[in-house]
């Protein structure tokens, strides 16, 4: 089995681990606030998230596949949810306030809903069904 491991570094711990534990939804591995560092579980990937005092925001959205839009070559990624866990995750984004590139998911083969985590990574959150927007009345 192959893991990977991906390194993040932020100004705010506890914006980042709003985002990615409350907001995304992501299983929390393991968090030391003596540390500054908490962790995630997707898949075979773990996200490190550690604090760090000169952390420069990304700037402008990534240039990804799949959706038109982003020109920057900084560092982004994808989570791609089931249908009720893309909706629910659309909605506490939107609920919190999060920078989104589209004002809704967008249709682009699959659903896509960029947003940008508080370190300024585009982050797509996408969904493959075509029931998965808009959500049910």
């Amino acid at each position: 089995m192959v893991k990977a491991f991906l390194y993040l570094h932020c100004g705010d711990l506890v914006s980042a681990r709003g985002f990615y534990f409350e907001v995304l939804g992501l299983t929390e591995i393991y968090s030391s606030a003596d540390e500054g560092t908490v962790g995630y579980r997707v898949g075979d990937l773990q996200i490190t998230i550690t604090r760090h005092g000169r952390t420069v925001p990304a700037e402008g959205w990534a240039k990804q596949m799949g959706w038109d839009g982003g020109s920057s070559a900084a560092p982004s990624w994808g989570i791609e949810y089931g249908s009720s866990e893309f909706r629910c995750v659309v909605e506490r984004a939107r609920a919190a306030g999060v920078e989104a590139f589209h004002s809704d998911p967008a249709w682009v083969g699959y659903w896509s809903f960029p947003v940008k985590d508080p370190m300024g990574h585009t982050v797509e959150i996408s969904a493959p069904s075509r029931d998965a927007w808009p959500p049910p009345d």
